[in-house]
């Protein structure tokens, strides 16, 4: 709607977790790094966790595209560990079989082992993991680690979700997690470079917010790229609404009342 206004295509702010879309800031780099490392030279699981909106999602799948391995995206794990692992089986083409529990767990290792023999090592990514409400699915998990290929596991297991999943994940998981990353809001001046790297991918060739009005972005989305993507678009919004050339502070001050929430800290 506003892109021709400003000579942006396309949308800068809208919802995406395509690493197309991902700009490197120090924390989400420090993150990536670290979990890259885990996975790559560990035997465990790592795990990606933060509040919702901090761009778990978003990393994971970078992550997952920067390791070059076959990729599993579970974002539904709320599901018994049966289900599981009939799911797992079938996105990783094993070969219809028995439906049981057993039967899934043969097709997992053989599809597996098969991958193993071809030097590949699939990724599985467990998002929203702090909605799993059964320690079934997490042994489920853990078990998974157990196939391997001349001592090394056969799958890498990367946990994604909110805080919560420290106190849900049992001990026999979380003592084999190899690489842990925190993700939290975004520093003041890493929103600014998130904001001005989403306009750049879009074609921006002069700034569209000035410094004071970054700062109230910032503050207003409490440092969350979800919610800063969401005022961002709504300044923009407003902004093109009014035939203004850009966003103002004001522009912000009303995509918060729009959007319907109010900051919950500065």
């Amino acid at each position: 709607m506003y892109e021709a206004h400003f000579g942006l295509s396309p949308r800068p702010f809208g919802e995406s977790s395509s690493p197309d879309s991902y700009v490197p800031l120090a924390s989400h780099e420090a993150a990536l790094r670290r979990l890259q490392f885990g996975l790559e030279h560990g035997r465990g699981p790592g795990l990606l966790f933060g509040a919702s909106g901090a761009g778990k999602t978003l990393i994971a799948r970078t992550l997952a595209r920067d390791l070059g391995q076959r990729v599993v995206h579970l974002t539904f794990p709320a599901m018994p560990a049966a289900d599981l692992l009939c799911f797992l089986a079938d996105e990783l083409d094993a070969p219809p079989g028995d439906p049981s529990l057993a039967g899934s767990v043969r097709r997992v290792q053989k599809s597996l082992a098969k991958a193993a023999r071809e030097g590949l090592r699939p990724l599985l990514v467990v998002d929203e993991a702090h909605l799993i409400d059964d320690t079934a699915t997490f042994e489920a998990l853990r078990l998974l680690l157990n196939f391997t290929t001349e001592g090394q596991p056969d799958l890498s297991l990367l946990i994604v979700g909110g805080p919560e999943v420290l106190l849900q994940m049992p001990p026999a998981l979380s003592d084999r997690l190899t690489a842990r990353a925190l993700l939290g809001p975004l520093t003041r001046e890493e929103s600014s470079a998130y904001v001005t790297g989403r306009l750049a991918a879009a074609g921006a060739n002069e700034p569209l917010f000035d410094a004071p009005t970054l700062t109230e972005l910032h503050f207003a989305a409490d440092g969350l790229p979800r919610r800063i993507n969401r005022l961002a678009d709504l300044a923009l919004l407003i902004a093109f609404a009014e035939s203004r050339p850009r966003p103002d502070a004001r522009s912000v001050e009303i995509a918060v009342r729009e959007a319907a929430f109010e900051p919950i800290g500065v």
